[in-house]
């Protein structure tokens, strides 16, 4: 699985994402049965960079897929950071910009930004 992780991650840079979500998914497929417990942070790059690929390939359903099974296991709120901007940034490139700022405003409440949450608001809105 880490193999994968490192192939993947090399395919990615060289921009070849249909290639790297692959090794991704087989590195993915090579987990043992309780992967999230006994490999968790291999678990948390493999689904970060499926779903960062995905992001690259605008298939937004496999960014929901991957991304969702990182908010559903990860333990810590800086787990899921990467995820989160890989979710909003796939949703903003499909043009979903309400969704994709309710997604934003939800990320930021939990990670405490509620003093600064209408100035982020606004700021979305500009930058989309």
């Amino acid at each position: 699985a880490a193999l994968n992780l490192k192939v993947g991650n090399k395919s990615a840079a060289l921009t070849d994402f249909d290639s790297a979500l692959a090794y991704f998914k087989h590195g993915i497929s090579f987990l043992n049965e309780e992967y999230w417990k006994h490999q968790y942070q291999l678990s948390i790059d493999l689904h970060n960079a499926a779903a960062d690929a995905s992001c690259a390939l605008s298939d937004t359903v496999g960014v929901r897929f991957y991304s969702q099974s990182v908010f559903s296991y990860a333990v810590s709120l800086e787990d899921k950071l990467d995820a989160m901007f890989v979710l909003v940034k796939s949703l903003r490139m499909a043009l979903a910009l309400s969704e994709a700022e309710k997604c934003a405003v939800r990320f930021l409440q939990d990670l405490g930004q509620n003093k600064i949450l209408e100035f982020e608001h606004r700021l979305f809105r500009c930058i989309i």
